[in-house]
């Protein structure tokens, strides 16, 4: 294995040369698009949360709060999540963990695959060749956004020591020779062709190697899962037809798979509560209008540098997605009918050849014909676990797998069919140089599209403020975006989110609970009393935030900041907590009868019409704390300039829009500074107030050292007049000054 380390580094300088310039943005882009990736992101960064904090609660994710088993709406990534958890702890950032795990598949899949190769053919050459088509196939490009599916880099090793643990026990001639060689030619054999002696069993190293990969590769995605099933399950059925095997310790084989299945048990039984809801939102229509069509195989992403241009009229039929971007190349499916032509030719007679070879023939027939619709129909009808693969077109996955073996031995068998040694040595490395250049070309995309990012050091500060709150508290991000509106958005709040693992209401996922179209349609009228209703009834166990995003479509600044905003803060459910950056925080407060039921602070007008029913001032978390002896005035301590939050109520409807006052008195009387001002910013003035509406009035306190503050005088006046609203106490008794003094005693 150690001469096989360059080729490894080989491999990942080619990874990083043909995602360029991925390497130089690791922390700030991912490829394509932001939609799986940023979800991918989170669910990796979700997976390694949990490890530490709660494992028993992996699949309670923090998204669609209060909704359970929210992980299981998409893939869960298990194993990927595992080798990431080293980058999660040490870098604290979800984007490098993820940019990393994806670089990290084309190494990993192209030296997994050449080991394979190498251990079939004997052949390095051959082998090299099988680890570019398996790894830079022009496919794994085009699926770049898809964590899920490019995490395919576990079967090559499962299958490896699955085939040495057969062929080491198998009877007859070498278990490894090369395709049209004879075992008594000279080749370029490596010690991973060299059976054991028949009369030993296979070392339990093997078995153990076996379950190890196989466990990563089904736990690394229910798609790759499926795969992997098809393509050991065809595998041993040659096996079984070559009649020239047998094993000595069946049973620890029997072992390793029921090991495999009793680990992986604790991670499918979360999905089956699903399988009802799942079937009703992904029908089969569905998966059938994205089937593929012959031409999608001759048909490259758009960013591919030579034939994204000339398969372009491709991508114009009707139904056409990314997904059926199939395009196979010129050389590899050459070397895999160079594998054909030289197996029909052969002489040579070793079963092990023989049964390989049917296998990835067997493989290859399936998969593509499971891309096109009759075939996934009729396999949705046999056996509908199948439909696990909710596209078809991704069937072509398994089937890339067995095109790079097949070119491994095409390759192998056209170099055999060169007598003259030394010719052979020279023309080898010719084709081998030939070959590789043309398959780098097929899959040329640099530079590779990414997608810009927030990490998070430039997260908004409002994210930075809610992951200082501990964490009992739920959080819903407007606008909220649900199918079938585009949910793209949605990924940067749970991103977000990684940040403090807030309960997220919002989501993105494979699978959209029909509670947040219903919950988008609920608030779709914000800042109206129903959406305020909607608020409230949530999530009555936690305490909710509300974050605004005005800058973000359907939402409009301009509206927000001359109507909505003032609207939504006049509500006494909406506590303003603060604005970051353009973005507005609010902690949505109970039914406003169970925090005003007791007398109001004051009442004001000869008929006492208008009521203060409680105040709360906001004062710096740095200033000296305040008792204020009564119950419906309270102080809060907090990073936000100062402020105090009136709340009125009309008994009947007011002749005269009135102008607040507020002063800040030292004990002598002398007012060191005030905050005059209109209720709610002058945008609902008291005319307009409704009879039995309590309204919620922020007023910004000016800087002070309140250190020098005794009290607050809080009243009304006609700013036409200049009149004072006579101002009475709870008792009945006016108070002096017709204002409502407040005595902050430190």
């Amino acid at each position: 294995m150690l001469r096989s380390l360059p080729v490894l580094v080989v491999y990942t300088l080619l990874g990083l040369f043909l995602t360029y310039p991925l390497v130089f943005h690791l922390t700030t882009a991912v490829p394509n698009d932001i939609g799986d990736p940023l979800l991918n992101t989170w669910i990796l960064a979700w997976d390694s949360h949990a490890l530490l904090a709660n494992p028993l609660n992996l699949f309670n994710a923090n998204i669609f709060h209060p909704l359970p088993n929210t992980l299981a709406y998409s893939e869960h990534l298990f194993s990927t999540a595992l080798f990431a958890f080293p980058w999660q702890l040490c870098f604290g950032e979800p984007i490098l963990a993820y940019n990393l795990s994806l670089l990290a598949t084309f190494p990993l899949a192209g030296w997994g695959m050449y080991l394979l190769a190498l251990h079939w053919t004997g052949h390095r050459r051959a082998a090299f060749i099988a680890g570019l088509v398996f790894a830079f196939h022009p496919y794994r490009f085009a699926a770049i956004a898809h964590l899920q599916l490019l995490t395919f880099q576990w079967l090559p090793y499962a299958l490896l020591f699955l085939d040495k643990i057969i062929t080491s026990e198998r009877v007859g001639e070498s278990a490894s020779q090369p395709v049209g060689q004879s075992a008594s030619q000279p080749g370029n054999s490596s010690r991973f062709s060299t059976p054991l002696p028949s009369r030993f069993p296979a070392p339990l190293r093997l078995y153990i190697g076996f379950g190890f990969f196989l466990l990563c590769q089904i736990l690394a995605s229910w798609y790759l899962a499926v795969y992997t099933i098809l393509i050991l399950g065809i595998y041993l059925l040659a096996v079984l037809l070559a009649r020239r095997f047998r094993l000595s310790r069946p049973i620890l084989l029997l072992a390793a798979l029921g090991l495999v299945a009793l680990l992986t048990l604790p991670f499918i039984v979360p999905y089956l509560s699903l399988v009802a809801e799942l079937r009703e939102a992904r029908p089969l229509s569905l998966a059938l209008s994205m089937a593929a069509a012959p031409l999608d195989f001759f048909t490259a992403a758009s960013f591919n540098r030579i034939f994204g241009l000339l398969t372009e009229p491709f991508r114009s039929r009707p139904g056409f997605t990314e997904e059926n971007t199939l395009f196979v190349g010129i050389v590899t499916p050459a070397l895999a009918l160079a594998a054909s032509l030289a197996h029909q030719r052969s002489r040579d007679r070793c079963q092990v050849s023989r049964f390989r070879f049917y296998a990835l023939l067997g493989v290859l027939i399936l998969a593509v014909s499971l891309t096109f619709a009759g075939p996934y129909a009729f396999l949705a009808n046999f056996f509908p676990p199948g439909t696990i693969v909710r596209v078809p077109p991704r069937w072509i996955i398994p089937a890339l797998f067995a095109l790079a073996g097949l070119a491994a031995f095409g390759y192998a068998g056209f170099e055999s069919q060169i007598a003259n040694r030394k010719l052979r040595f020279s023309i080898s490395k010719s084709l081998l140089l030939i070959c590789s250049l043309l398959m780098v070309a097929e899959s040329l995309s640099i530079p590779l599209p990414l997608a810009p990012v927030e990490n998070r050091t430039t997260l908004s500060p409002v994210y930075h403020r809610l992951a200082e709150q501990p964490d009992h508290f739920a959080l819903i991000e407007l606008p909220l975006h649900s199918a079938p509106a585009q949910e793209y958005p949605e990924v940067k709040r749970l991103y977000a989110s990684t940040l403090g693992w807030w309960r997220l209401v919002n989501g993105y996922s494979g699978y959209t609970p029909p509670r947040q179209s219903q919950l988008a349609q609920a608030l779709n009228n914000f800042p109206d009393d129903a959406s305020i209703e909607t608020l409230q009834t949530l999530v009555p166990n936690s305490e909710l935030y509300l974050l605004v995003h005005p800058g973000e479509a359907p939402l409009d600044r301009v509206q927000w900041e001359t109507t909505d905003r003032w609207r939504a803060e006049r509500y006494p459910a909406l506590y303003p907590v603060g604005e970051f950056a353009g973005d507005y925080l609010y902690q949505i407060l109970p039914d406003t009868a169970q925090r005003f039921s007791g007398p109001p602070l004051a009442t004001f007008g000869p008929n006492r019409s208008l009521r203060l029913l409680a105040a709360t001032v906001d004062l710096p978390s740095t200033t000296a704390s305040y008792a204020i002896h009564n119950s419906q005035f309270t102080i809060h301590n907090s990073s936000l300039a100062p402020r105090l939050l009136l709340y009125w109520q009309a008994t009947a409807p007011l002749s005269a829009d009135y102008t607040v006052f507020i002063h800040l008195r030292a004990a002598d009387g002398f007012v060191r500074s005030q905050a005059d001002g209109p209720p709610v910013g002058g945008h609902y003035p008291t005319t307009r107030w409704q009879p039995g509406e309590v309204i919620q009035d922020v007023h910004a306190l000016p800087p002070e050292d309140f250190s020098q503050v005794d009290h607050l005088a809080i009243g009304l006046y006609n700013p036409i007049t200049g009149q004072r609203l006579v101002a009475f106490g709870p008792d009945g008794v006016p108070w002096a000054d017709q204002a409502v003094i407040v005595k902050m005693a430190r």
